[in-house]
């Protein structure tokens, strides 16, 4: 069995709900970061990076839809995190906003 990789962007931290689910999903064979520049990639590059990923299971932690689309046509197992919850923040300027839940992630 080889690892999973998950394809997160280098300006995103997996929350422990998410890892833990990830450890859960994946504990035997294991979990491993495909980091992602905070500035992207261009389609070439996501087309070779789809080509690396073509023998391992891939679990999207950062959207990023045009690899997701290459990962999903090649028949690769694709996973996503997801999380159904949203919390409440009030800002300082008192505009309030809805933040995705540290807790309540699945892998879908």
């Amino acid at each position: 069995m080889t690892k999973t990789k998950v394809i997160l962007n280098e300006q995103h931290k997996l929350m422990d709900d998410q890892k833990r689910m990830l450890d859960e999903r994946f504990g035997i064979a294991g979990w491993e970061i495909t980091s992602v520049p905070s500035k992207g990639w261009i389609l070439p590059k996501m087309k070779e990076v789809a080509g690396d990923l073509s023998n391992y299971a891939v679990c999207f932690a950062s959207p990023i839809p045009a690899l997701m689309k290459l990962v999903a046509s090649t028949g690769n197992e694709f996973y996503v995190l997801h999380n159904d919850n949203r919390e409440k923040k009030e800002l300082p300027n008192g505009k309030i906003i809805m933040t995705v839940a540290k807790e309540g992630w699945m892998i879908v």
